[in-house]
């Protein structure tokens, strides 16, 4: 009997991530699932000390008690590649991160799926009508959001939404609103947070297709190990 192949998630926040990684476990058949987080066993006196400053790019991450903490990128950079090299010495066969932020191209001995490079390939290789609409975690993601996407050549459609306050009827709405005035032909839910219930949510008021990250990199992780 083959034992089953071991796939590592590194979350910026702590794990588990018991929001997103169900819904991937069950694109990945037969795999077992090991979960850090860059934050374990970090108390929140000394999360303070991790806030985004200056221009550092905010992260909006889940915390094992279900809330969500703001952390600059650059502070979290040697937490996750330390993450990503003990899943390593556990014996993973490749290693997901769960965010889709833009990070300077990170080492690894394994493959690394990097949600943001692929949400960018995809798009890349896919046309469709309309502007691309783009879901981003909150009013203070707007900004850099849209700088990132037009640095990586989509005039996107920026709007906030919260992953963490997906039962709020109202806010998907708004969401929603904003996003057909921009007249949009295809949505990207960019950050690892958002689930298919609000995908689902979303192209029933849209129709239009949306893509949720999480989701997608499970696919293609299953893709590559042939699960």
């Amino acid at each position: 009997m083959m034992s089953k192949a071991k796939i590592g998630m590194v979350t910026i926040g702590q794990a588990p991530r018991s929001d997103v990684v169900p819904d991937m476990a069950a694109l990945l058949p037969d795999a077992e699932i090991v979960e850090a987080g860059a934050l374990d066993g970090v108390d929140r006196a000394a999360i303070g000390a991790l806030a985004p400053e200056g221009d550092d790019e905010i992260l909006v991450t889940r915390m094992a008690d279900g809330s969500s903490v703001f952390v600059g990128k650059s502070k979290m950079l040697p937490r996750v590649k330390a993450r990503i090299a003990a899943l390593e010495d556990q014996g993973v066969a490749l290693t997901i991160l769960l965010c889709t932020g833009a990070f300077p191209r990170l080492t690894a001995r394994r493959p690394l799926l990097e949600p943001q490079q692929v949400l960018l390939g995809v798009l890349r290789g896919l046309s469709h009508p309309g502007r691309l609409g783009v879901l981003t975690p909150s009013e203070r993601h707007v900004t850099q959001t849209t700088a990132r996407w037009r640095a990586d050549g989509f005039d996107a459609a920026v709007v906030p939404l919260s992953p963490y306050e997906e039962h709020d009827a109202a806010a998907v709405a708004r969401a929603a609103a904003r996003l057909r005035e921009a007249g949009v032909g295809l949505v990207v839910m960019d950050c690892i947070g958002f689930r298919d219930i609000t995908r689902r949510d979303l192209v029933a008021r849209l129709g239009v297709p949306v893509l949720v990250a999480n989701l997608l990199v499970a696919r293609l992780a299953a893709e590559l190990l042939a699960l």
